[in-house]
Parts: structure tokens; sequence; C-alpha cells
């Protein structure tokens, strides 16, 4: 485990000893300990750690919430709230500050590493989040823009050297050619021709744009990814002489948002890790079955709160197949979660069968980790309205070699 250093801030220097022992104990380094709201923010300025530990109530004018607020907006660096004290008002205010996490004293050695690691991989994944926005963002500012003109029968009078670098003619080889001929443009979805800018403009006799599904085929043959705007040159009678056409190459902003999609994806992917984490105290120790339960639903009324509505937006008509959309909707959700899933259809059943776990090496917690895919499968599939039911026929947990699921359904239902 690397060296993470986490600054204690707490009022009570008997507790906070104790803390920095349990903290060293757990690979961790401790720079400083302070008792005062005006301090840790100094000790955090001087010291760089990658989180703060925070009690709420400290000695002098500034609490807790406010030196977490000057830390965030000052140092961005992650707080975990670390106090007896969790009143509705109290936990108002720290809520805006945007704390990784808050734990309740008294807590285990566990609870306290638990949320630690929650929040330093939290911290992680929006810190990649923020630093791809920023490239994105850089890229697209700088990307130059590549034109052409023609005139009014469609023909090329211009190409800057933008233009010839994307699609891999030279100006001399271009000039007087019909526009199609150069700029071929098909769509990236369906591979069909699109339309000549030319062929619009004259039409409507105005700007018209193309939305970046659009790819250009270049001299050589290599299919580019373009973002375009045409218009309309006019003459002082308002007469259409000719286009300019202004397009990007938008390759780079691609594979910026494919990276972007990753990384939301593995955000995801964390946030459920989190959650689990959070639980392992309870499947952990010989707490009642009824708390395990309540955990357990606590989970499936958030996935439903959270997800539901994304299921509800793609839902089809009545007249389309409710199954099959659901079958690709879930297998989706979990590629989120590092779940390759396949739906097959054998001897007119439906069966939903995991190939990988992205947990199977947390064999202690194997058994909660089947547990939320269970709650995952069986609470999506009560969104369909489809008359029947779910049910677990294999577990790789057990020695299987995938999890699989059953779709139990009603003969009235017609299958895919």
């Amino acid at each position: 485990m690397a060296s993470f250093k986490i600054l204690v801030v707490e009022d009570e220097s008997i507790v906070a000893m104790d803390i920095k022992h349990r903290l060293e104990n757990m690979g961790y380094i401790v720079p400083a300990i302070t008792s005062s709201g005006e301090e840790a923010v100094e000790k955090a300025s001087e010291t760089n750690p990658d989180l703060v530990l925070m009690d709420i109530v400290l000695k002098g004018e500034m609490d807790g919430i406010d030196a977490a607020q000057q830390i965030k907006d000052n140092l961005d660096i992650p707080v975990v709230y670390l106090t007896a004290y969790s009143d509705e008002r109290t936990l108002k205010r720290a809520k805006i500050t945007g704390p990784f996490g808050y734990i309740i004293k008294p807590f285990e050695d566990r609870e306290l590493h638990s949320a630690i690691e929650v929040a330093l991989y939290k911290y992680e994944m929006e810190s990649k989040l923020k630093a791809n926005e920023k490239w994105l963002s850089t890229t697209l500012e700088s990307i130059g823009d590549a034109v052409i003109t023609t005139d009014k029968d469609g023909c090329i009078t211009f190409m800057n050297p933008i233009a010839q670098k994307i699609t891999e003619w030279k100006q001399d080889e271009a000039l007087g050619k019909p526009l199609e001929s150069i700029f071929k443009i098909i769509n990236e979805e369906t591979g069909s021709p699109v339309e000549s800018p030319v062929t619009e403009v004259l039409q409507k006799g105005s700007i018209t744009g193309m939305k970046d599904h659009t790819i250009l085929i270049t001299k050589n043959g290599r299919h580019i990814p373009i973002d375009d705007t045409s218009s309309p040159i006019k003459d002082d009678k308002n007469n259409i002489n000719g286009i300019v056409l202004i397009f990007q190459d938008i390759t780079e902003r691609k594979n910026a948002e494919k990276e972007k999609e990753q990384l939301l994806k593995e955000k995801a992917r964390g946030e459920l890790f989190g959650f689990l984490l959070s639980a392992m105290p309870v499947f952990a120790s010989n707490i009642p079955p009824q708390i395990r339960n309540n955990i357990a639903k606590s989970f499936s009324d958030r996935f439903e709160i959270n997800m539901k509505p994304k299921f509800e937006e793609g839902k089809p008509n009545l007249n389309e197949n409710i199954l099959n959309y659901y079958t690709k909707w879930i297998k989706g959700f979990l590629s989120n979660l590092g779940i390759e899933a396949e739906d097959t259809l054998e001897n007119h059943q439906n069966y939903l069968k995991f190939s990988n776990c992205p947990w199977e090496k947390e064999a202690e917690y194997s058994p909660m980790f089947c547990m939320i895919c269970r709650i995952i499968i069986l609470r999506s599939f009560t969104w369909t309205s489809i008359k029947g039911n779910v049910e677990q026929i294999s577990c790789m947990a057990e020695g299987s070699d995938k999890c699989t699921f059953e779709f139990i359904l009603a003969k009235d239902h017609i299958l895919k």
C-alpha cells in the first residue's frame, strides 16, 4: 500500500494520539496533529497531505466545517469528518463542504480504514476526470480550422493548408474539381454517403452544419471524424456565388470522449465498491440478520431511485420486445461495473450469464458481492412489468465457471 499522508485535526490530545497510532499501524503517515481550525488550514498548506481527518468541534473560533471549506477551496485536499456529532443541522452544514466521508465516534479500525480508502479512491477518480476535462477543453480550443471554398457550381476554388493536410489533397490537385470528389463524407453509424454541403447550402441559402457523426474519407482512404459548417458566399445582390466549408478533425476529441467515458465507468465502479467497503463491517461481524436485511434494502432502494429513471428513458413502446430492451440495458449497466454479461436463448428459455467477476479475488466477502449482483438483477427485472421472475441457478462463488440467471416467464409472454 502506498504511504499516504493524513493530517489529523482533533481537539482532544489523547484521542488525537490514539488516531495517529492507529493510522501508522495501518501504514499511513501522519505529518501533523492539530487542535484548531486555523492551525489545520496552516498545517494542510505546509504538509500537503493526501487526506484530512477533521473533527467538527475544535478549539478556537474556526470549527472543523469552516476549516474544511477553506482547505477545499484553497488546497483541493479531500476531507473526511471524524466526530461524535451527527445531528441534522451539523450534517447539513458538513454536506455543503463536499466531504469524502463521515465517520461517527466511536469507530473500529476497519471502519476507519474503509472510509479512508474509499475517500482516496473517490478523490483519485474525480481528479482524473477533472484533468481529462481540462485536457479536452485545451485540445478543442487549440484545434485549427480547415477551409475550402467553391464557386456557384460547387467546384473548388481554394483550400487552406489545414484542409490540404486533413484531406491529403494538395490545392493544385483539387482546384476546379467538384467538392464531392475531394470532400467525400459518409455517416459514421451507417456508412452511407452524406449529401454534399454544396447541394444543401444552395437549396437552403443559409448556414448549415453536420453533427459529429460525419466521417471524411481522405485521398489515401483514411477515415477521419469531422465537424463541419457550410455557408453561402453571397454578392451585394444576395446572389449565391459559392460556398465556404469550414471543418475540423475531431479525432482527438473522439478519443478524449472515449477516455472520459471509461473514467466515468471506473468512477461508477468505484462508487459501488465504496458502498461495499462501507458495508463490510456489518457482513463480517455477528450482526443480527435484520440489520443485514436493512443494509440490503437500503442498497436496493438507492439502486432503484438512481437507475430506474435511466431505464425508463429508453423504454420501448408496448409493441416492441421489452425483454430484448431489458437485457441490452442491464448488460450495459453491468459493463460499467466491469462485469461481462451475455444473454442466451436455450431450449426456449432465456438466460443471463456473467463470464467474469471483478471481485473474484475478494473471497472473504463473496457472499456480499453476490448479494449485490442478485439485488441488481432481481430489482431491475421488476421494472419491465413482465409476468414471471428471475432465479439464479449458478454462481462463481460456489465453484461454477459462470453466474447464471434464468428468466422464468409466463406462457403468454413472447420470447425473443
